[in-house]
């Protein structure tokens, strides 16, 4: 029988952004967790070469959920992740989920109990802009998953993700505004690969 682990896991992120944050439960708990949160995803190479997470094609299809991409400084946002939480409270979450959803060494890192309010959700993701993280109901009903500090994906339900962005946010030409900022940090087509990934669920293409 496997050893119980009573060490929390490491926090995987800046911890001055993040600041007070409780963890979602004991270690086996955060563990526990972010193996359902793993459920979603898939690992592939990044441009860079270096290993890297992605919501899954078949758990996107599965669930019949669309997507939109948004720039990852946005985020940090209260004003912009308002409607998130706002969405998130009519669903019935008072809390999400959010961890780092990285493969190595952050593969086990800790799960915080992100309160569906502005503050706390933006301190989350600003504290996690290095690396692949993730923010997510326990039911996973939704995700964000965010791709270190470029941009994040909204998954989720069509109804939801629309209600959960403000209006400018979604839809084609948002996401070329999206594309050309990432574009101009890391070269024309660097994103290329993750578009085409998620071009069947995009909403408005």
């Amino acid at each position: 029988m496997p050893a119980i682990p009573t060490a929390d896991p490491r926090p995987g992120c800046f911890l001055q952004p993040l600041g007070p944050m409780p963890r979602a439960g004991t270690p086996a708990q955060q563990i526990a967790l972010q193996d359902r949160a793993w459920t979603m995803l898939e690992l592939y190479e990044t441009p860079s070469g270096r290993p890297g997470t992605r919501l899954s094609n078949a758990w996107l299809g599965a669930q019949g959920w669309r997507v939109q991409m948004v720039d990852h400084f946005s985020l940090w946002k209260e004003e912009f992740v308002a409607p998130l939480n706002a969405a998130a409270r009519r669903r019935g979450h008072e809390f999400l989920l959010g961890t780092v959803v990285q493969p190595g060494v952050l593969r086990v890192s800790a799960v915080w109990h992100v309160a569906t309010d502005p503050d706390p959700t933006s301190r989350f993701f600003e504290a996690h802009e290095a690396g692949f993280h993730m923010l997510f109901p326990e039911d996973l009903s939704f995700a964000i998953h965010a791709n270190d500090g470029d941009y994040a994906v909204y998954a989720g339900p069509e109804e939801f993700i629309r209600a959960a962005l403000p209006p400018e946010a979604i839809g084609a030409a948002a996401t070329a505004d999206v594309v050309e900022g990432i574009e101009e940090e890391h070269g024309e087509g660097a994103i290329d690969g993750i578009l085409a990934h998620y071009a069947p669920f995009m909403l408005d293409r």
